[in-house]
């Protein structure tokens, strides 16, 4: 069945309003791997009707049942610790102005790294942007979000021109997916380390706080796995960390991204000259010594 973003349920009854694409497509049954065709407002996947997936508040539930009691477990954990830790939920015009301008009750520097790893993420991405000869403003492709939280990186690559998947466990109202209902991007409440994305329809996929939350080495190894697959040729796979503690951290995700046949980026210049001038200073005199809060690689064609 052929379908655009006007056909899938949204929010409040009505329809999911993205950019005119086919979304669904970009997804994949999370048990047999296979694509999805909706039908009565549920996602059902191609192999095996049995396997079938409800939009709940917006949300695209992309899990079993089992897995769903698990991941709603782990969303509703978030939000009990992040209301007893006092971190301000957004209002539409806050959830907006993420990261540039923070939200109270959050670690402090937490907004302000995240606005710095942000900034790095798009000099990334118009430098990817100038090579692909893509003009400045417009549709630029397909984009997922994994571990994206409440969303605001996906918003952000919406208004971009990305027609955006945004992948969590985290679905909860106030610090998860559900914070901003009215999104033109898909939200899709899965499992972050075996992310349920088709294979080669991505040109960027970007894990928002790792490659896995967890840290563990065989999450991140599985994570990355499925996002490799899931790049179109001469994609783009970038993993933000924005916390990170260590040289050591830095240069492990760097040794698996090259391990996974893929092609590291060097860090685009910047356009203003005053800037270039002042980052090359600070290079020759040894005082760039912050962390890369981003890395990006690339896939080979």
């Amino acid at each position: 069945m052929s379908f655009d973003s006007s056909d899938l349920p949204g929010a409040t009854g009505g329809s999911f309003k993205g950019r005119g694409r086919q979304y669904l497509r970009l997804l994949a049954c999370p048990i047999e791997g296979a694509p999805l065709a909706q039908e009565a407002g549920v996602a059902i996947c191609g192999d095996d009707r049995v396997h079938h997936y409800p939009f709940e508040d917006g949300i695209l539930r992309l899990a079993d049942t089992a897995q769903r009691a698990a991941l709603d477990a782990i969303s509703d954990e978030h939000e009990a610790r992040a209301a007893r830790d006092g971190w301000r939920s957004p209002d539409e015009d806050a959830f907006k102005s993420l990261p540039q301008t923070g939200l109270s009750g959050y670690p402090e520097n937490y907004w302000s790294q995240y606005a710095a790893a942000t900034a790095l993420l798009w000099r990334y991405l118009e430098a990817v942007r100038a090579q692909n000869g893509a003009l400045p403003v417009g549709p630029v492709g397909e984009a997922a979000v994994i571990g994206a939280g409440m969303g605001w990186l996906a918003y952000a690559l919406d208004v971009a021109g990305y027609a955006t998947v945004a992948i969590d466990a985290l679905a909860g109202p106030r610090y998860g997916l559900g914070v901003f209902p009215i999104a033109r991007f898909l939200r899709v409440q899965a499992d972050p380390v075996r992310p349920p994305l088709a294979p080669g329809m991505y040109d960027v996929v970007l894990y928002q706080e790792g490659l896995a939350r967890s840290g563990r080495e065989t999450d991140e190894v599985t994570a990355l796995a499925q996002g490799v697959a899931a790049l179109k040729p001469r994609g783009v796979l970038a993993v933000m960390n924005a916390f990170a503690d260590t040289l050591e951290q830095v240069e492990t995700v760097q040794a698996r991204l090259l391990d996974a046949g893929l092609t590291l980026m060097d860090l685009p210049p910047r356009l203003n000259w005053r800037a270039r001038v002042s980052e090359r200073l600070d290079q020759a005199l040894g005082r760039n010594g912050t962390l890369p809060p981003v890395i990006v690689a690339r896939k080979g064609s």
